[in-house]
């Protein structure tokens, strides 16, 4: 599930590197997922920055979005038995 939180301006827009057509525009989004761990599955929520392709709708994200999921896996890891 992706949801729209919010957008950032067209100005800070880039060339898309998958078509290299679109402009990128970066929003950020809330994601739901699941981690395999060494104790079993985690189910996360985290709210990331993601670039999307005004063309080909490709998404992307950069180290921050990982930091954020990375740290949404260990709030959910740390709550298990």
């Amino acid at each position: 599930m992706l949801r729209l939180v919010s957008k950032m301006s067209e100005s800070d827009a880039v060339l898309c590197e998958f078509c290299r057509r679109g402009r990128l525009a970066k929003r950020t989004e809330e994601i739901a997922f699941y981690q395999w761990t060494d104790k079993g599955y985690v189910h996360c929520l985290a709210v990331v920055p993601v670039s999307t392709c005004g063309e080909c709708q490709a998404k992307t994200w950069d180290e921050a979005a990982e930091q954020l999921i990375s740290e949404a896996v260990s709030r959910e890891y740390d709550k298990l038995p």
